[in-house]
């Protein structure tokens, strides 16, 4: 039996790196971004320019799927950037889906679109002590970065509207390329931390859904987690099996 093809966009960055051989067992994968690399199926194209993207969606026919991963992903980007990277980018991904009959994308969000409820920048309110934010709550988003994020679940629901091209959005929290959320001085990694293996699990769960459209956060099952990640266990059968808190206390035993 013949895989699905999938191409992953920002192949060759720190998720990346970690989704496309761990999914490689089960579908047909096409790496595309802007750095080069040696690895098979890999095609060097830019999103934000849409005749280089579409060029790779040309010459892969049959394409199921797209997990569009490609942004400039640092919260503090610059605007220009910003907008070629994040909201020209994905746009242009979602045009390629819509002219090449692409069933469904998983769209690479962030928890930065509702990072204002926890006091990012800091003179913003925080949500009350204790309350998890959902995926109910208005977007509050913390920075130029964070509303690109916010665009992309937009246009993610557009092309589901008027398309009937299926998405996943996943808030994604914080992954590492060590895959260790001891590292961090401030200890928020310890609560928004995503591990690889929930990671995998979560996009692989998000390929197999019949869901039409939804948006979840992806973070692994850490005891002081303030994101509330029930739909994602209701809806997609997500059951994260890591902890950053236990992570956290077995290195401390070393």
């Amino acid at each position: 039996m013949s895989k699905s093809k999938i191409i992953i966009t920002g192949s060759e960055g720190t998720i990346g790196i970690v989704l496309c051989p761990a999914l490689a067992d089960y579908y047909q994968i096409t790496r595309t971004d802007k750095a080069n690399t040696s690895v098979q199926n890999f095609y060097r194209a830019d999103v934000s320019d849409f005749d280089s993207i579409r060029t790779v969606f040309g010459k892969n026919p049959g394409t199921e799927f797209v997990i569009h991963l490609a942004a400039s992903s640092l919260v503090d980007t610059g605007w220009k950037e910003t907008l070629r990277n994040n909201i020209i980018g994905t746009r242009n991904v979602y045009e390629c889906a819509r002219l090449y009959g692409i069933r469904k994308v998983i769209f690479a969000s962030s928890n930065h679109v509702t990072g204002g409820y926890e006091g990012i920048p800091p003179e913003l309110h925080t949500k009350n002590s204790g309350v998890q934010i959902s995926v109910n709550d208005p977007v509050r988003p913390d920075s130029d970065y964070g509303s690109s994020k916010v665009y992309g679940e937009a246009v993610a629901r557009q092309y589901y509207e008027l398309h009937g091209i299926r998405s996943i959005c996943l808030r994604i929290g914080t992954v590492t390329a060590d895959d260790d959320p001891t590292q961090d001085p401030s200890k928020r990694m310890l609560k928004t931390w995503l591990s690889h293996r929930d990671m995998v699990q979560l996009f692989r769960k998000s390929l197999e859904t019949n869901t039409g459209f939804g948006i979840y956060y992806g973070i692994s099952a850490n005891s002081g987690r303030f994101w509330d990640i029930d739909n994602a266990r209701n809806e997609l059968g997500y059951e994260p099996e890591d902890d950053a808190s236990a992570t956290a206390t077995s290195s401390s035993r070393l």
